[in-house]
């Protein structure tokens, strides 16, 4: 899936800053609701602008945890990010999840053993390859393992919510970051992963 309707995003992202149409707390108003007709609709997104449903409720989740007008900002800054069509987004979640544990903070030794398989896993799914359910050693990463089979069958909300639930666990563990540093991280994070993600002349 390749990103597609680019001058159309551009165009509904532009109208509703414009428009003062974006806001927090509301699917008909926010980043989903704003591009899925005011529901809460990844799936729309997917089919219509080729982001995948993954990346989405990622955004929507940065979107969410920002401060109002770092939200705003956040969401116009999406198709200068994307930049044109025909960009495969399709790894940027999983290299963002990556990224995401690997940002914790120094942990003692028997969680690291329990964090480390997952990273190794989810850098295997980023690369397009298989996550061997051998190397899902421990507990955790077994967990993160079954979420991430599934999602690799296009169940991406439980992937997320698994390996987000996962992180955010570990955060907690390791006295991480505080919430609004995390989300900025988030913010610039994502931003970076979908402007670098290759651009593909034909749609498979």
């Amino acid at each position: 899936m390749l990103t597609r309707n680019f001058e159309r995003l551009k165009s509904e992202v532009t109208a509703h800053v414009s428009a003062d149409r974006v806001a927090q707390g509301s699917y008909e108003t926010c980043f989903i609701g704003c591009l899925a007709n005011g529901h809460d609709d990844p799936e729309f997104i997917e089919n219509q602008y080729g982001i995948p449903f993954m990346v989405t409720r990622i955004a929507e989740s940065i979107f969410e945890g920002l401060r109002s007008n770092e939200a705003i900002l956040f969401f116009a800054a999406i198709p200068q990010a994307i930049g044109s069509d025909g960009k495969d987004l399709s790894r940027v979640g999983w290299k963002f999840l990556a990224e995401e544990l690997r940002a914790l903070q120094p942990v003692p030794d028997d969680i690291q053993a329990c964090i480390d398989p997952v990273i190794n896993g989810i850098d295997l799914l980023a690369e397009a390859k298989e996550w061997p359910k051998a190397a899902a050693c421990s507990a955790a990463a077994a967990a993160a393992y079954t979420a991430a089979r599934a999602a690799a069958a296009n169940a991406y909300t439980a992937a997320y919510a698994a390996a987000n639930a996962y992180a955010a666990n570990a955060y907690a563990a390791a006295n991480a970051y505080a919430a609004a540093d995390a989300r900025l991280r988030q913010r610039d994070l994502l931003l970076r992963l979908i402007s670098e993600a290759p651009i593909t002349k034909e749609d498979s």
